[in-house]
C-alpha cells in the first residue's frame, strides 16, 4: 500500500499528477451473483489534480471558475458538507474507518479495463455492474462538471508526481 501523507507533505495549492487503480466493483444480485467479488476494475494512466485547501477550497473554486466561464451565476453553487470521511487538513487526503483515501478532481480519465478472476472481461458480459447516474441539478446547474472521486490507498498501484513514479510494488 501507498502511504499517501508523506507524498504531498510538500504541496500548496494543487498539482497534476498521474493514477493507476485497481478496484473491486459493486455489483447487484448480492451474493446470487456468480461475479460478485471476482471482478476488478483497472484504470490506467488517469490525469487528476489534487488540492490542498490550504488558502481555499480547490474544488468550490473550479465549479465557481466554470459556471462564471459558461455565462451562469457562480454564486448558485454552494458548497456542501463531506458526506463521509474527514479531510487531513491542509492535504488531499480523507481518513475514514482508519483508512487513507485520495481525493482528486479528475481531469482525463484513464483507459478502463476488467478483469475476472484475473482474465480480461468486457465489460458488458460482467453481471450487476452498473453505470454511475450523473446528478444534471448538482455544482449550480454546470455543463462542465468537476468530477471528484476518493480512492482508498490500497486501491492505487501508481501515482506519478512531479515526473516521480511510486508504486505499490516499490
Amino acid at each position: 500500500m501507498i502511504n499517501l501523507k508523506p507524498l504531498f507533505e510538500n504541496v500548496s495549492g494543487n498539482t497534476f499528477i498521474g493514477l493507476d487503480t485497481v478496484t473491486v466493483p459493486k455489483l447487484k444480485g448480492g451474493k446470487a451473483n456468480p461475479h460478485q467479488g471476482r471482478v476488478k476494475k483497472l484504470m490506467i494512466g488517469a490525469n487528476v489534480m489534487v488540492f490542498t485547501n490550504k488558502n481555499s477550497n480547490g474544488y468550490d473554486n473550479m465549479v465557481k471558475r466554470r459556471l462564471l466561464a459558461e455565462g451562469k451565476d457562480p454564486e448558485t453553487f454552494e458548497l456542501g458538507e463531506r458526506p463521509w470521511g474527514t479531510r487531513v487538513p491542509n492535504l488531499p487526503i480523507v481518513e475514514h474507518n482508519e483508512a487513507q483515501y485520495l481525493e482528486v478532481i479528475f481531469l482525463r480519465p484513464g483507459e478502463v479495463s476488467y478483469l475476472l478472476d484475473g482474465k480480461p472481461i468486457e465489460k458488458s458480459a460482467i453481471q450487476g455492474l452498473e453505470e454511475k447516474a450523473a446528478n444534471d441539478e448538482s455544482q449550480g446547474g454546470l455543463d462542465n462538471k468537476v468530477i471528484i472521486r476518493t480512492f482508498k490507498a490500497d486501491s492505487i498501484s501508481k501515482l506519478v508526481i512531479d515526473g516521480q513514479v511510486i508504486s505499490s510494488n516499490s
